[in-house]
């Protein structure tokens, strides 16, 4: 069977040798678990939805084809680009065979051969991309839950919570964009990673730097916190700074797509000024993504080969877009070889207690390789991806820019989100790696602004409660906005425990039913929650 497969793909006349090797499928219903594979002895270089692929020489080849029913896709596979294709928003699979030699299609998605030109002409379309290198994914480390885990005060992480700063967050996005374009081979995207480089260095990283991993591409940036008890043991906390867009490489503006991910990463260095952590922390902004996932594979792969300890991985991609009564976030792992439903767990329970965000908690046995945490789970570390549910519509393309509030037509509309995402973050970072003041700062329950701990009732008629984690500075105020952003109420808060708003405007009239954004600002920190005002 294995010489008529051959010949089959072989040009006429053509002879198979010893040394050749091969691309291989093997369907998920001759062989569910890739892990299996593996240790069978097979060289596993993906997983695909409905597939395994398989770099096989003759002899595996004919084991494969017996046992498992493997269909052999190409020879050859280590001189070959392989870009595996998700496409988004209604855009044909039909057509990606204009970009290359379609191998087959998975669930939607399609295994391109192609070639480095028709990547840019790939890059203007509403669609994902991979790269399958022929490297054997990691399936050795042991599964399993968590690592143990530091004691770390909640007042302290709700100190490091309440200093995340929603303007801070919408600034860091319109910076970003304000780039024009990051397309990863442009020299603004170079200039946009060197950016993210500095404000590393700026927010108090020990070490900051700048990881090339291919020629003509902007490189990684890298800000590292060392761990103070085990700095062996590694948390990270990434997002890609390249965008893409329908007129690359000139206009990449990349608001949501990924200015937000990386202002979670940026967000997150900056409040953590000030704090040690017991274990080492990892800040990175990506590049190459839209590529193909080049920074965070080659990344992923220089600590693999180093043999790096990472214990988890964060990764943030497009979390500033949620029309009303839509706005919550996917939280995506993988559930074996590497598990990754512990720290899907961890994030989401800082988010319900830290948090107003609103997840939506995703495990299965089978991810898409969509973003960078991808590049980490190939090499056995667990990670997950916190994305927007509400995709926005404007996706790889030039209209992905800030617009107002829940505006439909635009990239980012959601900052209140990306805020909370971030904060997220922030309070599983903390926890994750052992957040503690250094010695001699006194950690003050009445230090940092308050923060917004729960609003009674979420849904009513009114009057709202605000519940504060400790009493509003002399300075604090309460604003009350509408769905358009439009600010309706202001109130006192200045020493305040709770506020108390019984939904109307500042003229003392009722306001019409619908979601309203309560914003408090106290010093150089602010909260938002939300309420419901209903019939």
């Amino acid at each position: 069977m294995r010489m008529m497969t051959a010949v089959a793909l072989l040009a006429a006349g053509s002879v198979v040798f010893a040394g050749e090797s091969f691309l291989v499928r093997v369907d998920r219903s001759f062989a569910p678990d890739p892990a299996g594979l593996a240790g069978e002895g097979f060289e596993v270089v993906a997983e695909l939805e409905e597939a395994t692929l398989v770099r096989a020489g003759v002899a595996e080849l004919d084991r494969l084809e017996a046992e498992f029913g493997a269909v052999v896709l190409d020879r050859d596979p280590e001189s070959r680009l392989y870009l595996y294709a998700m496409p988004r928003g209604g855009f044909p699979p039909a057509r990606l065979a204009e970009f290359g030699r379609v191998l087959f299609e998975d669930a939607g998605n399609v295994l391109l051969a192609t070639s480095e030109d028709r990547v840019l002409e790939m890059n203007r379309l509403p669609v994902e991309l991979a790269r399958i290198r022929m490297r054997p994914l990691v399936f050795d480390r042991l599964d399993g839950g968590p690592p143990p885990l530091p004691a770390v005060g909640d007042s302290l992480v709700w100190d490091l919570v309440g200093a995340v700063s929603q303007d801070s967050v919408l600034g860091t996005i319109q910076r970003l964009e304000d780039f024009v374009t990051r397309y990863s081979t442009h020299d603004s995207c170079f200039a946009a990673v060197e950016w993210v480089r500095a404000r590393f260095e700026e927010y108090g990283c020990d070490t900051t730097y700048l990881f090339p991993f291919r020629n003509g591409y902007a490189p990684n940036a890298v800000g590292i916190r060392r761990g103070t008890v085990n700095p062996q043991r590694i948390y990270v906390i990434g997002g890609h700074t390249d965008a893409t867009s329908n007129q690359v490489p000139n206009r990449c503006p990349g608001s949501d797509d990924n200015a937000s991910g990386t202002t979670a990463v940026l967000e997150a260095a900056r409040v953590f000024q000030g704090v040690e952590f017991e274990n080492t922390v990892m800040f990175i902004g990506f590049a190459g993504e839209e590529q193909g996932l080049y920074g965070s594979d080659s990344f992923a792969e220089f600590c693999h080969r180093r043999g790096d300890s990472i214990k988890a991985m964060l990764n943030f991609d497009m979390i500033s877009y949620g029309r009303e009564s839509r706005d919550s976030l996917d939280v995506i792992g993988k559930s074996s070889n590497p598990a990754c439903g512990w720290l899907v767990d961890h994030y989401i329970a800082q988010a319900d207690t830290f948090t107003t965000l609103k997840t939506k908690r995703s495990v299965s046995s089978y991810i898409q390789p969509n973003s960078d945490h991808y590049s980490f789970i190939a090499r056995g570390y667990p990670a997950l991806m916190g994305i927007e549910r509400d995709f926005t519509p404007k996706y790889h393309t030039i209209g992905d820019t800030i617009g107002p509030l829940y505006y439909v037509n635009c990239g980012t509309n959601n900052w209140p989100m990306a805020t909370e995402a971030t904060r997220a973050a922030v309070a599983s970072i903390a926890k994750l790696a052992g957040a503690y003041q250094p010695t001699g700062v006194e950690e003050s329950p009445a230090r940092g602004p308050a923060r917004i701990t729960g609003v009674e009732p979420a849904i009513g008629r009114g009057p709202f409660v605000l519940r504060l984690s400790r009493p509003a500075g002399p300075a604090a105020r309460l604003e009350v906005f509408d769905a358009t952003g439009r600010s309706v109420r202001e109130l006192a808060a200045a020493g305040l425990r709770s506020v108390t708003w019984d939904g109307t405007d500042g003229g003392g009239l009722a306001l019409a039913p619908g979601i309203y954004l309560l914003r408090l600002a106290d010093g150089a920190g602010s909260a938002t929650a939300k309420a419901v005002l209903s019939f």
